[in-house]
């Protein structure tokens, strides 16, 4: 059997054909599935993302009382929003220009702009052309936020990039990205850009700055025109090119743009405010009412908000410029810096104005003097812890308070006045404008020192310490020793109570807050409540409108009312002027961060000037206003040395007219003026020697002063020491304050007899004291109803009565009585009264004076009297002792050379340091009787 060979048989070609086809789809189906499991593992691990919220971070932006913007709260990442509508429209064409010309075409991938970036780089042999549209590049900033170019990156930015042109409009995502992109110079928003390289709004933007910015966006480093003008012009033709060929503008516009110069503005350093401390103040009050803690606070810088604050833009600028000027401030020694803060607040509402917290301040949220530092305000705290207050109390400008430097002393210190000078009886009104220590020291107490910390907690002051070992509850917050002190911000926000007639506004800086969209997230609400009254305030007021008319501030008199009070630490260690019109209240603190002491700095001298050029320029453009009246204030004529109604023996120049609440005028006459008898020529206490007594007005003291310092008035007082023109004692003997009245007498001789006047003077007497005069004709007899002659109400000073020539002396004594107990209060000295007929040999009493004279190193003593009998013939003697009750005899005869015949004598007898007592007598050779004894002069000679 023949056997049969197989054969293969070849495939043919229409096999082959459909094995490959099955490998292709096969092949085709298994890359198709792992490209798109590829793509959707891709897609899957994109991080969280929400279309609806493309902003991104937002710098936060601040806007001046006139809801002008004046900065930013900027975030790495410096962005400024703006709407479709805002974007001028050649930047639109520009950037679509240079970037995607087929923006308005796709639905955010490309595939012919891909395709041709493919073929031109399969032409170069590398990727050197992007496909990516705008959409993708905003989806890659504004969500993925990563420049890298990875094919996952790729495939996502297209999947957002579908989605994004379904959810927003063609002009949205344009304002998107335009928001987004990255300028250069912390530039991340069109505003923002325009604002950085062209100091304008993007809505100025010419077509040369906007062909420029969108040609920078491609490379903000070699592109950048303040680095390199030749790079960033070449690359705006490119851009200004493209337009041309998109038809956006004519060639003619394209050179003309080519050709204009790029006007740079000056760049700013990105790490500080122009106005820092103001800003700073606004970023922590901003951050309390969003509440938003420290470890948040970024929120502030990325959120968008628009925060509109009370800033008053010229006032600020001027005292940043003020502030600036190192001729304004006192320098510090070794060439240390003397620091400053200040504030100025509307008065009415709270609003804060200005703001300076410090010299040289740049640090962002540094240090503020104005709100942060507690610094002693000495006498500026006079009105807040004591006068307010005291006007709360029915005290008033016309109240008076002795100053002296003793009575005020506490364990731990005495209170003096700054310059050592002391008034006496002085009136409220003059010791708030001369800022008087011890007169605000004596009103604390008398109103009680937790009257003045409530006052000051009412007016916002938060600072206090009211308990404990060290504290506030002392005399000492008078004057302003504070445990910790106060902040100029606070100090400032309670004078505001002063002219708002009693209301206190809590101060603040934010007025409201909006979100990036315009949404209202916050409106301020005033903070207010009643520290006092109206009247109480504009007393207040007028009494520091003294202060500066007159007193310490009289360097911060503008061309208004103004009130104001100065403050000086003691050894000037800080110093404060505090000052406000009817509108405005500011205040200004200088000294050494470290409390050292500064030298001849006081608020007066420097503070007050530099308020006045700040608060000159506050006040442009408002108008004078006077500080407002309210009802119940009236004007009284006073008493200027007690506070009260004039009596008849007000001297003239002691009424003024004063400032009252009409609830507390007043209805009692001053009490303390007397009249009192002195000698008419020395204007000291009568002796027996003086010629006719003069009947003078003098103040009396309710209370005598005490010290080695007199006040200023002690010497409108009754005099303490006798004449020394005329020597003796009234009635031969000096009461030496033995009698709580000095009584005093004369005698007038007539045809019919003598009158005889008496006067005294008791510095105890009230509206109970009566006198009863007594009359005997031998001395010391008991004062009884037989020789009791009249009874006479506290405000006489004086009796008169006429009595008949006779032979012998009356004995006057005088007894003040309560007229309410019968009690007697005090008695006087019991005086003699010599009738006509006692001098009818015609001899007068010589009046003995006399004169201390120096001769080298000698003393001696000139004596000169009045003749006894003028034209006779007398040999005198001069008697000398050092015990003023010495007899004339021969112990104490001065021996002579010579007789004495003239009224002369010269002794050159004495010794430093002694007191020695004279009498002259004599013998009338014409007559041949003795002259009588003169009157007893008293001579102190000096140490060597």
């Amino acid at each position: 059997m023949e056997k049969t060979k197989s054969r293969r048989r070849r495939p043919s070609g229409r096999q082959i054909l459909q094995t490959a086809l099955v490998f292709i789809i096969v092949f085709a189906f298994i890359a198709l599935g792992a490209v798109g499991g590829y793509t959707i593992n891709v897609i899957r691990s994109m991080p969280d993302y929400d279309l609806n919220a493309l902003t991104g971070e937002l710098s936060s932006l601040i806007y001046d009382r006139n809801e002008t913007q004046i900065g930013t709260f900027r975030a790495a990442k410096n962005r400024l929003p703006l709407e479709p509508t805002e974007i001028p429209l050649l930047m639109k064409q520009a950037i679509v220009s240079i970037e995607d010309q087929r923006f308005f075409k796709h639905n955010g991938v490309d595939p012919v702009r891909i395709g041709g970036a493919a073929l031109a780089n399969i032409k170069k042999g590398g990727r050197s052309q992007g496909a990516s549209t705008i959409t993708m590049q905003l989806a890659r900033t504004a969500i993925l936020e990563s420049q890298e170019k990875k094919w996952d990156r790729k495939i996502q930015e297209a999947w957002l990039a579908l989605k994004l042109e379904k959810q927003y409009s063609k002009e949205q995502l344009l304002a998107f990205y335009l928001n987004h992109v990255y300028y250069g110079h912390s530039a991340y928003s069109l505003q923002t850009a325009s604002n950085a390289y062209f100091g304008k709004d993007a809505a100025q933007l010419t077509l040369g700055e906007a062909a420029a910015l969108a040609g920078i966006i491609n490379s903000p480093g070699r592109f950048d025109p303040y680095d390199d003008m030749e790079a960033c012009k070449n690359r705006q033709a490119i851009v200004l090119n493209e337009m041309v060929k998109m038809k956006y503008i004519s060639k003619e516009e394209a050179e003309a743009a080519k050709a204009e110069t790029l006007q740079l503005s000056a760049l700013k350093d990105s790490g500080s405010y122009a106005y820092q401390s103001f800003f700073d103040y606004v970023f922590n009050e901003a951050a309390d009412i969003l509440k938003i803690d420290e470890s948040n606070t970024i929120k502030l810088y990325t959120g968008g908000y628009r925060i509109y604050t009370t800033m008053d833009l010229p006032t600020q600028t001027k005292a940043e410029e003020v502030y600036a000027n190192t001729e304004n401030f006192p320098k510090g020694k070794d060439d240390k810096l003397i620091q400053s803060a200040m504030v100025v607040m509307e008065a009415g509402n709270g609003e804060i104005w200005t703001l300076i917290g410090g010299r040289n301040v740049n640090e962002e949220r540094g240090f503020n003097r104005a709100t942060d530092a507690l610094r002693q305000p000495g006498s500026a705290f006079k009105p807040i812890a004591v006068y307010g207050p005291a006007m709360e109390r029915g005290y008033g400008p016309g109240t008076v308070v002795d100053d002296y430097p003793d009575g005020y002393q506490t364990q731990e210190m005495k209170f003096v006045n700054y310059n050592n000078a002391y008034r006496g009886l002085t009136t409220l009104r003059v010791a708030v404008a001369n800022s008087i220590n011890t007169i605000a020291v004596k009103m604390q107490e008398k109103i009680g020192v937790q009257a003045g910390i409530d006052f000051a907690k009412s007016v916002g002051i938060t600072s206090l310490v009211e308990s404990g070992a060290v504290s506030d509850s002392g005399v000492s917050i008078a004057l302003g020793g504070l445990t910790h002190g106060v902040s100029p911000l606070e100090l400032t926000a309670a004078y505001c109570t002063f002219p708002n007639q009693g209301v206190y506004n809590k101060p603040y800086a934010i007025r409201r807050i909006e979100d990036y969209k315009g949404n209202v997230l916050y409106e301020h609400s005033v903070e207010k409540s009643v520290a006092m009254s109206p009247q109480s305030a504009y007393l207040l007021t007028d009494m520091m409108v003294s202060a500066v008319q007159s007193g310490t501030a009289k360097n911060a008199r503008m061309d208004r009312p103004v009130a104001g009070k100065t403050g000086t630490t003691s050894f000037n260690v800080d110093a404060w002027f505090v000052g406000y019109s009817a509108d405005l209240v500011g205040s200004v603190w200088l000294g050494y961060d470290k409390s050292d002491r500064m030298y001849d700095v006081f608020g007066g001298s420097y503070g007050a000037p530099i308020w006045k050029q700040v608060m000159e320029t506050a006040h442009r453009g408002l108008p004078v206003k006077s500080f407002p009246v309210p009802a119940g204030i009236t004007t009284v004529s006073i008493d200027s040395k007690s506070g009260l109604l004039p009596s008849d023996l007000t001297p003239k120049e002691y009424i003024i007219s004063e400032k009252f609440n009409a609830n507390n005028v007043p209805t009692e006459t001053s009490n303390v003026w007397v009249q009192a008898p002195v000698c008419s020529e020395s204007g000291l206490l009568l002796t027996d020697g003086c010629p006719q007594p003069a009947l003078k007005t003098f103040l009396k003291r309710l209370e005598p002063w005490v010290g080695e310092i007199a006040p200023a008035d002690s010497k409108l007082e009754v005099p303490t020491t006798y004449c020394t023109l005329h020597g003796g004692g009234s009635g031969g003997t000096e009461d030496n304050g033995k009698y709580a009245i000095r009584l005093y007498g004369r005698s007038k001789d007539d045809d019919a007899g003598s009158k005889v006047t008496l006067s005294w003077y008791y510095n105890l007497a009230n509206a109970n004291t009566t006198y009863h005069i007594f009359r005997a004709q031998q001395p010391n007899t008991p004062a009884d109803a037989a020789t009791r002659v009249a009874v006479l109400e506290s405000n006489g000073a004086s009796f008169s009565e006429s009595l008949p020539a006779a032979t012998g002396k009356y004995y006057y004594y005088i007894q003040a009585v309560d007229k309410g107990t019968g009690q007697v209060a005090g008695v006087s000295n019991e005086i003699s009264i010599a009738t006509s007929s006692q001098n009818s040999s015609g001899y007068t009493t010589p009046i003995l004076t006399g004169s201390i004279s120096k001769h080298g190193s000698s003393y001696g003593v000139q004596l000169s009297w009045t003749e006894p009998f003028p034209g006779h013939n007398v040999v005198y003697q001069v008697f000398r002792s050092e015990d003023p009750s010495f007899s004339a005899d021969a112990s104490t005869l001065l021996p002579t050379s010579e007789n004495i015949t003239t009224n002369r004598f010269s002794d050159t007898t004495v010794s430093p340091g002694k007191v020695y007592y004279y009498r002259v007598s004599g013998l009338d050779l014409d007559g041949n009787q003795p002259i009588p004894q003169s009157t007893l002069l008293k001579a102190s000679i000096p140490e060597k």
